[in-house]
């Protein structure tokens, strides 16, 4: 059974009229958790993605769609309840209807404005769930068609326009939607984008052709255009555009009207300049604080021992004068030796002569105790070759590493 076959198997509750009422649908969602907490960390560059803002029209001061989603008179509308019980798909999907009269190109469903232009030349990703219920002897396909215009089948603004059909589909375990997902380079231009689907017949040798108009019903919820930058973010205007689009407040004539007619609705940004396009945010710049380091080799300690000998005691003395101790952030002291000898034994040893250097800084009063930090490494850092005695001497060493404040 082909893909688009088995999409159109899939079933909601739903009932049609002129002023369509809120309905419940129950939908599994454990594997779709899973998806959206992925998502959810990313810029997600459409409005109201959910459905879960609702648009309180003007024609009839009630419920008649969505906020920031705008669609033809062809297309009827409705929310659906999700009843699952947990909120990270929201509390709405959105169920759509329409007729289907033999047309096999693209059929624009929904729409919406982008509050923020797309890079040029950048990477993007347009996501999302989809249920659909059809005639069997349909072959359904969702399509996107992204342009300066709401796309319209025939309109001369269109002509240049170029949908696209999704194929990149994926069922969902124990759910009733598919998992789409349709890659692009933006040319800059991008304001609208229409959400549709491409439906033809299945031709079947000794059967008449079905009998037209066909209703089509789909669920959608959860769209998503993603950046393929991470560093790719929202808008100046973002904010602006947004509240302009929750504004326009028209779902029935008015809306049908501009979007056949003109391809858009009377929404208009104040500019088209830099702040309406989205941003790279800037790599942040991280001050690393500034650090001196202090060695002291073998030959400041007693052999085999922790014991700091005179000229080491006299070393410390002289880089930790007043002068030098009062911007001073925090001391790591690290513990080094050489291959001679028992791991165990070396790692102790590397405690040990960090433990005399540290209680020779707090008996001399160089900072407070909590800034302290011992790092012992055994043999496991050689700055030389463990295979001559020279070698061997440079390993044997403690490295004091003094950050200083900012």
């Amino acid at each position: 059974m082909n893909l688009f076959h088995q999409l159109i198997l899939l079933s909601f509750p739903f009932r049609m009229n002129n002023i369509l009422p809120r309905y419940k649908i129950v939908i599994a969602v454990a594997f779709i958790l899973l998806q959206n907490q992925t998502a959810s960390s990313q810029t997600n560059l459409l409005l109201n993605a959910g459905f879960e803002d609702i648009n309180t029209c003007t024609e009839y001061t009630a419920e008649c769609g969505v906020e920031a989603w705008f669609y033809l008179k062809d297309v009827k509308a409705q929310m659906l309840t999700n009843e699952t019980g947990n909120n990270t798909m929201g509390n709405n999907s959105y169920g759509i209807f329409y007729n289907w009269n033999e047309y096999t190109g693209f059929t624009p469903i929904i729409g919406t404005i982008l509050p923020c232009g797309l890079q040029k030349g950048n990477q993007y990703s347009f996501r999302g769930l989809l249920s659909a219920k059809l005639n069997p002897r349909l072959v359904f396909k969702p399509g996107i068609c992204t342009g300066e215009k709401f796309y319209v089948p025939g309109r001369a603004f269109s002509k240049k326009m170029q949908p696209d059909s999704i194929i990149v589909l994926r069922k969902l375990p124990g759910s009733v939607f598919y998992e789409f997902q349709y890659d692009f380079i933006a040319t800059g231009t991008e304001k609208y984008l229409t959400f549709g689907s491409f439906i033809e017949e299945e031709i079947i040798a000794g059967k008449k052709k079905i009998a037209t108009p066909q209703t089509i019903s789909i669920v959608i919820d959860n769209f998503q255009l993603i950046p393929a930058d991470k560093k790719e973010i929202l808008c100046d205007g973002f904010i602006s555009n947004k509240e302009r689009i929750y504004a326009y407040n028209f779902r029935h004539k008015e809306m049908d009207y501009s979007l056949f007619g003109k391809g858009e609705l009377a929404i208009k940004f104040s500019e088209r300049d830099s702040s309406f396009i989205t941003q790279i945010k800037e790599p942040e710049i991280i001050t690393l604080p500034k650090a001196d380091t202090l060695k002291l080799g073998d030959v400041f300690f007693d052999f085999n021992k922790a014991n700091l000998k005179p000229a080491a005691l006299d070393m410390l003395a002289k880089y930790f004068v007043p002068g030098n101790a009062n911007d001073i952030d925090s001391i790591y002291i690290e513990g080094h030796t050489d291959s001679i000898g028992t791991d165990k034994r070396n790692m102790q040893l590397s405690i040990e002569r960090c433990e005399s250097v540290k209680n020779w800084l707090l008996l001399n009063n160089i900072i407070a105790p909590g800034t302290f930090f011992i790092h012992p490494f055994g043999k496991t850092k050689p700055v030389a070759t463990n295979k001559t005695a020279a070698g061997r001497a440079l390993n044997r060493r403690v490295e004091i590493i003094v950050f200083r404040k900012t």
